[in-house]
């Protein structure tokens, strides 16, 4: 699956002074948290991704994010942002068509990223909107992959055709860490 970050997160575990890292990784933090100024923030971000890439053909295309660890998580999360990104990029919105039932518990302890399947846990689409849609599904964080192409895959299964993945950010490590970053500049959003 083809797949655009927009940043690039340097997970805690690894020191740094670099000012990006540590703005990604406040950002990243901020908009797992809901925080408004982190979702005016990314969906600002994608709106202007989106309607740069497909302008008036966005509305074609469907936005779903991904699955998290929990309905009441993934409605926190992604439910007024994917709201507001796909009113104002004119794209259409898969989101609420995405049920999660049960709870993952992630494991976070590795380099890499596993996420570990928890009993009961399981995600249900919805088979009549999706079949047919060009689909692209957006994530916070993309590590090793794993979890989006298992979503990618879950979405064919129900008829639509994944284009790809767009994400926030995609976790890189010291060792992993080359040439310029991007330049971060954030606005401050009242609450």
């Amino acid at each position: 699956m083809k797949t655009y970050n927009i940043y690039e997160y340097l997970p805690k575990r690894f020191f740094t002074v670099n000012p990006q890292y540590t703005a990604t990784r406040r950002l990243v933090y901020a908009f797992k948290d809901g925080e408004k100024w982190a979702t005016k923030y990314v969906a600002d971000v994608v709106v202007n991704l989106l309607t740069k890439w497909y302008g008036e053909k966005a509305s074609d295309f469907v936005l779903v994010c991904a699955p998290c660890a929990s309905q009441k998580k993934y409605n926190y999360r992604f439910l007024k942002f994917a709201a507001d990104v796909t009113r104002r990029a004119h794209i259409q919105n898969g989101s609420a068509y995405v049920n999660i039932f049960g709870r993952r518990e992630s494991k976070h302890n590795n380099a890499l990223h596993v996420v570990s399947e928890s009993f009961g846990y399981m995600v249900n689409l919805d088979a009549d909107f999706f079949k047919g849609k060009k689909v692209i599904i957006f994530d916070d964080l993309i590590t090793s992959g794993a979890t989006a192409e298992e979503f990618k895959e879950q979405l064919e299964n129900v008829g639509a055709t994944v284009l790809g993945g767009l994400f926030l950010a995609k976790t890189v490590h010291n060792d992993g860490i080359r040439g310029a970053y991007k330049e971060i500049k954030y606005k401050q959003y009242s609450a």
